[in-house]
């Protein structure tokens, strides 16, 4: 089963270059908030988009989803949809 670390590392991975498909539907900057944990998800240049550990936007993300660990992990085995976690 992925970690909430391996998620976001694979992520990374899936936006870089041009971004992926990702970029090609949303382009702007979103801030995650798993537990005690941040992850920054830049998306608003297609040349340099990626993925951070911590919050890179000091909280001015123009996206900001949180969830507690539990939720992330049962949306990681798909037991739940994003806007079900709660």
């Amino acid at each position: 089963m992925a970690t909430t670390a391996e998620v976001f590392a694979a992520m990374n991975e899936a936006v870089q270059g041009d971004g992926g498909k990702i970029h090609r539907k949303f382009k702007g900057s979103v801030l995650f908030k798993v537990g005690d944990e941040s992850y920054s998800l830049n998306l608003k240049s297609p040349s340099n988009c990626n993925v951070s550990k911590g919050d890179v936007f000091d909280g001015k993300a123009d996206l900001i989803v949180s969830c507690s660990e539990e939720v992330m992990g049962k949306m990681i085995r798909k037991e739940v949809q994003p806007q079900q976690g709660m």
